[in-house]
């Protein structure tokens, strides 16, 4: 039988930081494709709905930012992690 590690025997998972800094990156790429995908939505509305254009023009903006933003995120969650520098 095979030897368990402290973690096992106290049933706690085995935590890898590297995968779940993958699996973050995953989920900010993914928010960031809704969020262009929303933003492509409301700027169609615009077209067929003039009375609320401005409006839905500023939401498609937002959304675009947002999606920006979720693409840095995803990008800083793929960079490797520095170690921590003591001084």
């Amino acid at each position: 039988m095979a030897r368990q590690s402290a973690e096992q025997q106290y049933g706690r998972m085995r935590i890898d930081g590297t995968e779940l800094r993958q699996r973050l990156a995953a989920v900010a790429a993914a928010i960031a494709c809704t969020e262009d995908q929303v933003a492509e939505t409301m700027e169609r509305m615009a077209l067929v709905l003039p009375e609320s254009a401005a409006r839905l023009r500023a939401q498609a903006a937002r959304a675009r930012e947002h999606a920006t933003l979720e693409r840095s995120r995803a990008a800083a969650f793929e960079a490797p992690c520095r170690p921590w520098r003591t001084v």
